[in-house]
């Protein structure tokens, strides 16, 4: 992994210093609370206000965040809007299989679970709403690493070795590369006991209106009660529940 530019991490810590509490500063004040020197302070401020990052007001010589932020903003909420549309579905379809369902999205190396439904089942996992786990190690992490860009995956896949929590977690780069080829191929994955013993998945990729992963979706089964005929039956009303939230984000935006 590429070490991060410094000049990148300095503008960032600019940015930071903006609180509910200090909306506007002035060049001295950023460059006494970062403990850095007001030349390098006003390069930086000069290049965020050439894109929009950062605005000066007249009057005061002071500046505040500019609008591009709020823009940006805007583009990261609408993925959390996706619990929203997505969530009456996902309640539909533990009633309809009694079991665990999931919906995530990615977040570096990691995926974040953003909704569970059928909580109320006797056998369950022990995820909840905001915690996270490491892609590669399962079936949902595998549908959103296998929409990534090759590049964008190498930087991924490239940020902490890969753990073998079980005996089937795939901790090998050559063979997780050839399995989300698989995935990407068919449209779905399977977690056969890859991060939690006894626990299996059939996760599918939610999409938006250009065809790109956005988020995913799983239905999480103990492996007792995942023989074939039930793994079949699942995968396919699992996909057909991503596909119907996909429609649904690309009819609503």
């Amino acid at each position: 992994m590429l070490p991060p530019l410094s000049s990148v991490k300095k503008a960032l810590k600019v940015l930071e210093v903006f609180t509910d509490e200090r909306t506007e500063l002035g060049v001295t004040q950023i460059s006494e609370l970062l403990k850095s020197h007001k030349s390098s302070i006003s390069r930086i401020l000069m290049t965020l206000m050439a894109e929009g990052f950062v605005e000066k007001n007249p009057l005061t010589n002071k500046y505040h965040l500019g609008m591009k932020l709020i823009e940006l903003g805007h583009r990261a909420l609408s993925r959390f809007d996706l619990k929203d549309y997505a969530s009456p579905y996902l309640e539909t379809l533990a009633k309809k299989t009694n079991e665990i369902i999931h919906l995530s999205i990615l977040d570096k190396n990691e995926i974040v679970y953003i909704d569970k439904k059928g909580e109320g089942q006797v056998l369950t996992v022990a995820t909840k709403v905001g915690g996270r786990n490491l892609a590669y190690a399962c079936g949902m992490g595998k549908v959103l690493l296998s929409g990534l860009a090759s590049e964008e995956l190498a930087e991924v896949l490239a940020m902490a070795p890969l753990k073998q929590f079980t005996p089937t977690t795939i901790a090998e780069i050559p063979q997780l590369l050839k399995e989300l080829d698989r995935v990407r191929k068919q449209g779905f994955a399977i977690d056969n006991e890859e991060s939690f013993p006894g626990i299996k998945c059939v996760a599918a990729p939610i999409k938006d209106s250009r065809g790109n992963v956005i988020a995913a979706m799983s239905a999480t089964v103990p492996k007792q009660r995942m023989d074939k005929e039930r793994m079949r039956e699942l995968t396919k009303l699992v996909t057909e529940c991503a596909q119907q939230i996909s429609e649904q984000i690309k009819i609503r935006r």
